[in-house]
């Protein structure tokens, strides 16, 4: 499929010699991938396993779906590793949705697998379509950037060949090469925020531009090139201005809005909110001594300073107003 083999190319996915395992479910997305690496092996020169993870969330079905992929990857001649995980009790400890907690245990056991066997790429089967509504998931939740930006083809050692290959192409591709797949019957339950974006919005957007699942991939890709700028400038102020506990409050008052939050939030120990991005940013305009509590530390302005290294007030002590 060209639009595969285009995108592996363009972002050298799969070097020469490269050890992937792909990630399986047995739904058709991930059948079309593993069958387009199996097909692909000897010309791209790699080799490839399959992993499994299941999730014991849909009882029986979980388990049939687990039995499909041992007998395709039988069949296949792959090597077939599994992983088993109590995702809603995980959910439950962590406060986590059981959609969150499974892709954290999901993973987990892929980057563990890897790690242990030696493969240095994880090939993922997202596709056009999961990162439209992935975009219209994160748009919907007031995330920044990063978030409307998109799936990113690639991050560290795991790789998306069909990110820029729709659902429409994915099914054409498996009815022309007979590759058989499994239904998770959760896909049509508009319990879940994301099926009822894929159910209800995108066929409205689809009625705009029938195209638009490719079209919020280009803008993904423009707002991920302007956000590996700003966060570049961000980059070269700490290392210019930051002294491992401080920057000066008026030099970070004096950067543009984009590139103080990301400084901010770059030198925060934890992931902070956009309220108390906004707080911090008020911070530095004032010079008497002042200090905003937020997850993981203290930030604190002292002599013309904002410091990011303080230790958290325990929670039965008031902050300070500023």
């Amino acid at each position: 499929m060209k639009t595969i083999t285009d995108l592996v190319s363009r972002y050298d996915m799969l070097p020469l010699g490269s050890r992937v395992l792909c990630a399986v479910s047995g739904g058709a997305d991930s059948m079309c991938l593993l069958n387009w690496l199996s097909y692909n092996a000897e010309t791209l020169e790699i080799s490839v396993a399959a992993a499994h993870f299941e999730h014991g969330i849909r009882g029986d079905e979980s388990l049939r779906d687990m039995a499909f992929v041992e007998d395709v990857c039988r069949a296949m001649g792959i090597q077939l590793f599994i992983g088993r995980g109590d995702v809603p009790r995980y959910a439950e400890e962590k406060g986590l949705g059981l959609e969150e907690a499974a892709r954290e245990l999901r993973y987990e056991f892929l980057k563990k697998t890897a790690e242990q066997n030696g493969f240095d790429r994880i090939a993922t089967a997202h596709n056009a379509d999961d990162n439209a509504e992935t975009v219209i998931f994160n748009l919907a939740r007031g995330s920044g950037a990063a978030g409307i930006c998109g799936i990113p083809p690639v991050r560290g050692n795991i790789v998306r060949p069909l990110l820029e290959t729709t659902r429409t192409e994915i099914e054409r591709y498996l009815e022309e090469h007979g590759v058989s797949h499994i239904e998770d019957s959760t896909n049509s339950s508009q319990q879940y925020s994301r099926n009822k974006i894929r159910l209800q919005i995108m066929p409205v957007l689809r009625e705009i531009n029938p195209s638009v699942s490719r079209a919020i991939l280009r803008t993904g890709d423009m707002l991920r090139e302007d956000n590996r700028l700003l966060d570049q400038l961000a980059d070269e102020f700490i290392a210019g201005h930051f002294n491992g506990e401080s920057v000066r409050s008026n030099e970070l008052a004096a950067l543009p809005d984009a590139v103080e939050a990301r400084v901010i939030r770059k030198l925060c120990p934890q992931n902070v909110s956009a309220v108390h991005t906004n707080d911090i940013m008020k911070l530095a305009t004032g010079t008497e001594l002042a200090f905003i509590d937020v997850p993981g530390a203290r930030i604190r302005r002292q002599k013309g300073r904002i410091y990011f290294t303080d230790p958290p007030v325990p929670k039965n002590k008031k902050k300070k107003q500023t």
